[in-house]
Formats: structure tokens, C-alpha cells, sequence
């Protein structure tokens, strides 16, 4: 699978985990006047928008042990990868096109700014590199992007609850490989997402697994208090192999026999917000370096030591 495209990355992290004030709203408006998936599809879209601050938890956890005859390019990254470990990070949105986040894992730090169309990357306190740009492309989630994913996943109000000394309701919605074949077949614009709903399709019949995602917003304001996903994977890569060796190229650097095991991933995020529409300011970094088209997935790699 290929690492999301930058520009894209921000925006999709507030996108995932941000609700948004309506303004001129009473108490609770936004709680009731609507349905949980018209809420937060709303609100998600003004939250790419809306200065903001956010931290950010996760944990990646791999379960590779019984994995055996792997092409030699899965193992490279496995390697990289090893198990998985935790990060801590932090977000500060000034608006839509202004945004820097922070990434702290295994002993390094990651810093990405977004400023006016372009992205600049620096690792563990140095300078700032700048990626290129890619030409029509868009750092946002499109409002129907966003309402159909929501409706693929189908939130449901779950009533209120206290979160740190503020009145809340929580929306929690579930997420099932079948939700998943849904979400991509729904996404599904061009060849990218294409070949997400082809991956899903022929791996689903062999995978196991369930999370959900939940929001809590605040009653007063209808502002995101905070949000977690989580969730747990199992594929069953010895049968899916078997199955599909007939429709697959054998892969460069295999031993000829095919790939056995299962694969178990683990997953969990958490978002909380704060300074929601306050006045935040994000400076464009001086850039002393340009990476190279292609560059950033071997790079973020290489500078987290193998960790998320």
C-alpha cells in the first residue's frame, strides 16, 4: 500500500478527528436539529477550515510472526516497520491553508508545515526541506468526499456524557471489513481509488475484524471535545495467497513458494481540541533543501527509526 500523498496528510488527520462550531446556533442546536451523520459531515467540512489546536495519541501495534515467504520488498518494509510502536503529536491550525504538525516517536521528531499550497518537512529540529508541489491537486477533503464517507459509516448518537468537566454527546459509529469495502467502493475516484476497492474486495473474503470511531461534542457549542479510532485486523495471508496465486504475477524476490501466516494489525488514535476558532498563527519555514518527487515515504521512514 502506498503512504498517502503529503499535502493531503494534514488536513485528512483534522478531517478524521475535528468538528465544528456553528455559529448563531443555541445551546445544543447543533445536537438536535439534525441527523448524527448530517452533524458531523457539516461540522468535519468547516473543520478543515477553523483555526485550532489539537493532540494527538496512537498506537500501532504488527503481529508478523507466523508470516513466512514473503517477496523480499514486503519484507524490507516489515523490517522498517518491525512492530509497530507509539506517538505522540501535536497540531496547530491557523485555517485551511496553514497548518504544522508535530510527530514525536521512537526518539525522533518529525515537523510538516502546510503554508499557502506548499508542504516543508524537518526531522528532529533541522532544517526544513520542501516537497514539491503536485500540479490540480487540492489539500482538502471535497464536502461530498467527506459526506460519503460519513454515510458509509453511519453514526449513531450514542447520548450525552462528561468529558474532562464539559457536558458532551458522543457519536460513535462501527467499523467492519464489509464497512471498509463500502467506504472504498464509495471513495472510489480514478485509478487510486480503484485499486483500493480491488485490494479490499480480494482480501476481504480472508480478514477478520472489527473498531469504531467516536466523537464527543461539546452540548454548549457543538465543537469536537475529543475523538478516538480504534480497531484490530487479522488477514489470513497463507489462504488469500492460495487462493489468489492464479490471479497474481509471481512477486520480484520470492523464493517461488507462496506466503504463509496471518498478519494482525492493531490500531488506536485519540484526538483532543482545544483553542478552537482562537487566533493561531503558523509561519512559513525557510526551506534550505527541495526533496525529490517520490522522496517523502523512504524519508519519513528512515527519520522515525521503523516506528509509526
Amino acid at each position: 500500500m502506498s503512504a498517502a500523498p503529503p499535502h493531503r496528510l494534514l488536513p485528512a488527520l483534522v478531517a478524521a478527528a475535528a468538528v465544528a462550531v456553528v455559529a448563531g446556533c443555541g445551546p445544543g442546536a447543533i445536537l438536535t436539529a439534525e441527523s448524527p451523520d448530517q452533524a458531523v459531515s457539516a461540522a468535519l467540512q468547516a473543520a478543515q477550515t477553523t483555526s485550532l489546536r489539537m493532540s494527538l495519541t496512537g498506537d500501532l501495534h504488527l503481529d508478523t510472526a507466523s508470516l513466512t515467504n514473503l517477496p523480499a520488498s514486503i519484507q524490507s518494509v516489515l523490517g522498517q516497520v518491525g512492530s509497530g510502536g507509539s506517538a505522540t503529536g501535536s497540531l496547530a491550525q491557523e485555517s485551511g491553508a496553514r497548518r504544522q504538525l508535530t510527530i514525536t516517536a521512537a526518539g525522533h521528531s518529525l515537523a510538516l508545515v502546510q503554508y499557502d499550497g506548499r508542504t516543508y518537512v524537518s526531522q528532529d529540529g533541522g532544517g526544513y526541506a520542501q516537497l514539491p508541489q503536485t500540479a490540480g491537486s487540492s489539500p482538502e477533503a471535497g464536502p461530498s468526499e467527506i459526506a460519503t464517507a460519513v454515510a458509509a459509516l453511519g453514526f449513531q448518537d450514542q447520548g450525552p456524557a462528561t468529558v474532562d468537566g464539559v457536558g458532551t454527546e458522543r457519536y460513535s459509529a462501527t467499523i467492519t471489513v464489509a464497512t471498509l469495502e463500502k467506504l472504498a467502493q464509495d471513495l472510489t475516484t480514478g485509478s487510486a481509488g480503484g485499486s483500493m476497492e480491488q485490494g479490499l474486495t480480494l482480501l476481504a473474503p480472508y480478514a477478520t475484524g472489527q473498531g469504531s470511531v467516536e466523537v464527543w461534542l461539546s452540548q454548549r457549542s457543538g465543537s469536537l471535545v475529543r475523538a478516538e479510532l480504534s480497531g484490530s485486523l487479522t488477514v489470513n495471508v497463507g489462504a488469500a495467497a492460495s487462493a489468489l496465486s492464479g490471479l497474481l504475477a509471481p512477486a520480484s524476490g520470492s523464493s517461488g513458494s507462496l506466503p504463509g501466516g496471518s498478519l494482525g494489525v492493531s490500531l488506536s488514535l485519540r484526538a483532543d481540541v482545544s483553542d478552537y476558532g482562537g487566533t493561531i498563527t503558523v509561519t512559513r519555514p525557510e526551506a534550505t533543501s527541495t526533496l525529490p518527487s517520490g522522496g517523502m515515504p523512504g524519508w519519513l521512514s528512515s527519520s522515525l527509526g521503523g516506528s509509526l
